[in-house]
């Protein structure tokens, strides 16, 4: 499983805007030796990296460090991605479309941040629908609330009030696919 890098750049962002440059330096200290030469090098935006190793654990660190090891972290920093990941020309498009058309995109968009990775959008309705991960090799906790934060902060984008996202099935959890039940006022 890998993720590209400019999901893993948006880590020391999220951090630094939360919470200063000096607890950049702290979670850095505390990471497993292959994430702290990675993070300490330069992340090429495109390229690709194992998710695991230097994304998981590391928001892992996050949570321990910021959050009291609650995912809750995770969660923001899945908030912070989309609004970094989808900026420019990406923010103007959501912006002016309709929730429904970002949750559906956002199936598309997804996979260029994450391979492999198979989703897709079930029970669209008026004002909720369903988004299921059927393929996401090495599923982790962190990355699932990571991805909720990322599809709640995109429909939000969308200009969505009342948002909500729930996770309902979870790969991690040995279910054959995670789903995120996503509504709005």
């Amino acid at each position: 499983m890998e993720v590209k890098g400019s999901v893993l750049q948006s880590v020391p962002k999220f951090i630094e805007k939360k919470f200063g440059r000096p607890a950049v330096r702290k979670w850095m200290d505390g990471l497993q030796p292959d994430a702290r030469s990675a993070y300490s090098a330069t992340i090429l935006p495109s390229g690709w990296y194992p998710a695991i190793p230097l994304l998981a654990l590391p928001t892992v660190r996050l949570c321990d460090l910021f959050y009291g090891g609650n995912m809750r972290g995770a969660w923001e920093s899945g908030h912070f991605s989309a609004e970094e990941g989808l900026s420019g020309l990406y923010r103007a498009f959501i912006a002016v479309s309709t929730p429904h058309f970002v949750i559906k995109k956002a199936t598309t968009v997804l996979p260029t941040f994450y391979r492999p990775v198979a989703i897709e959008l079930t029970q669209l309705e008026r004002r909720e629908c369903t988004v299921k991960i059927t393929k996401f090799p090495d599923p982790h906790p962190a990355l699932d609330a990571r991805i909720g934060g990322w599809i709640e902060q995109c429909i939000c984008m969308a200009g969505a009030k009342g948002v909500k996202v729930e996770m309902g099935r979870l790969l991690t959890l040995g279910h054959p696919y995670s789903e995120y039940h996503v509504s709005w006022a």
